[in-house]
C-alpha cells in the first residue's frame, strides 16, 4: 500500500515536471519572469512586513531620531511602488503571452491527433481522452505553473522571515509547527473533497452544457421550433441542475465545516499560543527589549500564513497534475506502427482486394466477408447495395483508414499497410456523406488552405465551375466577394448560408482542386436533384479520364456511368458486372434498378 502511494506521488511529480517542460518550450521567458517576480515580491514583503515592523518598534523604544525612521519608510515605500509596477507588468505579460502558450500546446495536440489511427476516434474511451486533452488540460497546466510559482515564493518567504525570528528568539519557530500540521491535514482533506465534488458533478455539468448547446446551435433550431422536444430538453436541464444543487449541498457543507475547524485551530495554536508565550516572556524578563517581541507576534503569523499558503498551493499543483495526466497520456501515445519502409509511388496504380474481411472492434460479426475485387487504374467502379451492406467501410479500407482483419489490400502491387499513411492519403480525393463546410472564405473551403497566388485562386474558380457551382459563384461575385465570400454566419452577419446541394458542390470542388490519383465519392449527390446528379457524374467522369473513380450511390441510375458495378449485401459481393450485364442477369441489382425507375416514372 505504501509503495502504491509512493508511486502515485512519483507520477504526480512526473506530471508536474512534464507540464513545466511543455510550458518552458512554449515560452521560457514567462516561466522565468513568473518565478522571479513572485519570489522577489514575497522576499520584499519580509522586509516590509517583518523587518520594518521590528525596526519601527525598536526606534520607538530607543527614541531614535524621527528623520532616520522616515527615510527608511520612504525608501521602502518607493521600492514597494516599484514592486507593484513590476507586478502589473507581469500581469500584462501573462495575459499577452498566454495565447502563445495555448497555441504551442494545442498545436502539439492537433499534430499528434493526425498521427493516430483513424479507428481510435471511434473508440469512446480514447475519444474521451482526446477531448479532455483539448478541453481542460492546457488551462489546468497553466494554473499548475502558477501554483508552483506561489508555492516556491511562499516557501522562500517563510525561510527568510524565519531568519529574522531566529535572531530574536529561536524558540518562537516552534509555534510555526501547528500551522504546518493543520494546513497539511486540512489541505489534503479539502483537496479530496473538491476533487470529489468536481468528479460527481461532471455528468450533470455535461448535460447542462449539452442542453445549452442545443438551444443556441443552428442545426437544432428547426426541430426545436417544429416539435415539442423543447420541454424534454428543459426537463433534462432542470434535473441536471437539481442534481448539481444536491451534490454541492453534500460537499459544500463538509467543506465549510472543515474550513471553520481549520481556522479555529489555526487562530488558537498559531496565534493565541505564541502571543501568550510572548506576553509571558516580556513580563517575566524585565531586562528584555520589548520591541523585537512585539514585531515577532506579527512575524509568527506572517510565517504561519505563508507556510499554510505554500502547502495549499502544493496540494493544488498536485490536483492539477491529475488533469495534466490526460494531456500527457495523449501526447505520449504511440501508434501501433510508426515505421514504413515502402515508398508511395508518384501515381497510384491498380487496386487488388484479396480475401479481405473486416470486423469493427467490439462487434461479434464481420462487416465485410472474404472480398475479392480487382480495380484497374483509371477504371470507374460503383459500389451499390442497401444501407449496412459495407460499402462505406470498404472504401475506408481502401484508403487505409482501417486495417483489414483478414486478407490484404494492394495498390500498385504493394500492401497498403506498408505505405506511410500521410503520404498515401495525399493521393485520394474524397467526398463523404458527412462532409463539412467551414466558417471560412469560399476559396479556403475549396483548397482547404489559403490560396498563395493567382494561379491557385483561378484553380478555385475552375474547380467550382466543374462542380456545377458556376451560377452561384457568378451571383456571389455580383453580391458579395466571389471566392472570398465568407461561408456561414458564425462570425460575420454578411456571411452566406448555402443550400444542401450547394454545399455538396463545394465538397465535390475540393476533389477537382486536389487533382488526386483516386477519387472516392460516398453518396456525394444525395442533396442534388436527379438532373444535377446526372450532370455532376458526367462532369466527374469526363474530367477524371485517367483517374480511378470509386463511388457509392443509392440511385442506381448513377451507376450506369460505371465501367464495373459491385452489388454488396451483408458484407459480401453478390453480383458484379456492367449495368447492361447485370440487367440481363435479372438478379437483385436489376430488381432494385427497376423499382427505382418506376418510382422516377411515377414522379
Amino acid at each position: 500500500m505504501i509503495k502504491e502511494k509512493e508511486k502515485g506521488k512519483i507520477k504526480e511529480r512526473n506530471n508536474i515536471m512534464y507540464m513545466m517542460g511543455l510550458l518552458w518550450k512554449a515560452d521560457k521567458k514567462i516561466v522565468i519572469f513568473s518565478f522571479y517576480k513572485q519570489i522577489a515580491e514575497q522576499a520584499f514583503s519580509v522586509i516590509f512586513t517583518v523587518y520594518l515592523t521590528q525596526y519601527i518598534f525598536t526606534c520607538i523604544e530607543q527614541q531614535s531620531p524621527f528623520e532616520e525612521l522616515m527615510k527608511l519608510i520612504i525608501a521602502l515605500c518607493l521600492v514597494h511602488v516599484v514592486v507593484h509596477i513590476v507586478s502589473a507588468v507581469w500581469n500584462y505579460q501573462l495575459k499577452r503571452r498566454q495565447p502563445i502558450i495555448y497555441k504551442h500546446i494545442y498545436e502539439q495536440v492537433i499534430e499528434k491527433s493526425l498521427t493516430i489511427e483513424y479507428k481510435r476516434f471511434e473508440q469512446p474511451d480514447f475519444y474521451d481522452r482526446f477531448t479532455r486533452a483539448l478541453s481542460e488540460s492546457v488551462d489546468r497546466g497553466f494554473q499548475m505553473m502558477l501554483a508552483l510559482v506561489y508555492f516556491a515564493a511562499d516557501v522562500i518567504t517563510a525561510v527568510l522571515a524565519s531568519f529574522v525570528v531566529v535572531n530574536v528568539d529561536p524558540f518562537l519557530l516552534v509555534f510555526v509547527v501547528p500551522s504546518v500540521v493543520i494546513s497539511f491535514i486540512f489541505g489534503k482533506i479539502l483537496g479530496e473533497l473538491y476533487y470529489k465534488l468536481d468528479f460527481d458533478a461532471t455528468r450533470d455539468n455535461r448535460v447542462g452544457a449539452y442542453v445549452k448547446r442545443v438551444f443556441y446551435e443552428k442545426k437544432y433550431a428547426g426541430e426545436l421550433r417544429l416539435f415539442g422536444i423543447k420541454s424534454i430538453m428543459l426537463d433534462r436541464q432542470k434535473q441536471a441542475y437539481d442534481n448539481l444543487v444536491d451534490i454541492n449541498r453534500k460537499y459544500r457543507r463538509k467543506i465549510a465545516g472543515y474550513n471553520c475547524l481549520r481556522w479555529v485551530l489555526y487562530c488558537l495554536l498559531s496565534l493565541g499560543v505564541p502571543l501568550g508565550y510572548i506576553a509571558f516572556t516580556v513580563k517575566t524578563n524585565r531586562g528584555i527589549s520589548v520591541a523585537p517581541y512585539l514585531a515577532m507576534a506579527i512575524a509568527i503569523d506572517f510565517i504561519s500564513g505563508h507556510i499554510s499558503e505554500a502547502i495549499d498551493k502544493g496540494i493544488e499543483a498536485n490536483k492539477h497534475s491529475l488533469y495534466v495526466k490526460n494531456l500527457r497520456s495523449f501526447l505520449e501515445y504511440t501508434p501501433e506502427r510508426s515505421e514504413y519502409n515502402t515508398p508511395v509511388p508518384e501515381t497510384l496504380g491498380d487496386i487488388d482486394i484479396e480475401n479481405v474481411s473486416f470486423r469493427y472492434e467490439g462487434e461479434s460479426g464481420n462487416t465485410l466477408n472474404n472480398l475479392n475485387i480487382h480495380i484497374k487504374k483509371g477504371e470507374r467502379v460503383a459500389f451499390v447495395g442497401h444501407n449496412g451492406a459495407g460499402k462505406t467501410t470498404l472504401v475506408k479500407l481502401i484508403m487505409g483508414l482501417y486495417d483489414v482483419s483478414e486478407g490484404e489490400i494492394r495498390v500498385s502491387g504493394k500492401d497498403i499497410s506498408d505505405y506511410a499513411p500521410e503520404e498515401y492519403h495525399r493521393h485520394f480525393g474524397t467526398v463523404f456523406q458527412d462532409f463539412q463546410v467551414f466558417a471560412l472564405p469560399l476559396a479556403q473551403n475549396v483548397l482547404m488552405k489559403q490560396p498563395e497566388n493567382e494561379a491557385e485562386r483561378q484553380l478555385v474558380e475552375d474547380s467550382l465551375i466543374k462542380a456545377q457551382f458556376g451560377d452561384k459563384l457568378q451571383k456571389l461575385k455580383e453580391t458579395h466577394k466571389g471566392i472570398d465570400t465568407l461561408l456561414t454566419k458564425e462570425f460575420d452577419k454578411e456571411g452566406v448560408i448555402l443550400s444542401g446541394g450547394e454545399t455538396q458542390k463545394i465538397a465535390i470542388a475540393r476533389v477537382f482542386a486536389k487533382n488526386p490519383d483516386i477519387v472516392i465519392l460516398d453518396e456525394p449527390s444525395s442533396a442534388l436533384d436527379p438532373v444535377a446528379e446526372f450532370n455532376m457524374y458526367e462532369n466527374m467522369m469526363k474530367l477524371a479520364e485517367d483517374k480511378t473513380v470509386i463511388f457509392i450511390s443509392h440511385r442506381l441510375s448513377s451507376a450506369r456511368v460505371a465501367d464495373r458495378i459491385y452489388m454488396l449485401e451483408n458484407g459480401a459481393v453478390i453480383e458484379e458486372g456492367t449495368h447492361d450485364s447485370l440487367m440481363e442477369l435479372g438478379g437483385k441489382y436489376a430488381a432494385m434498378f427497376t423499382l427505382q425507375s418506376q418510382n422516377y416514372q411515377e414522379n
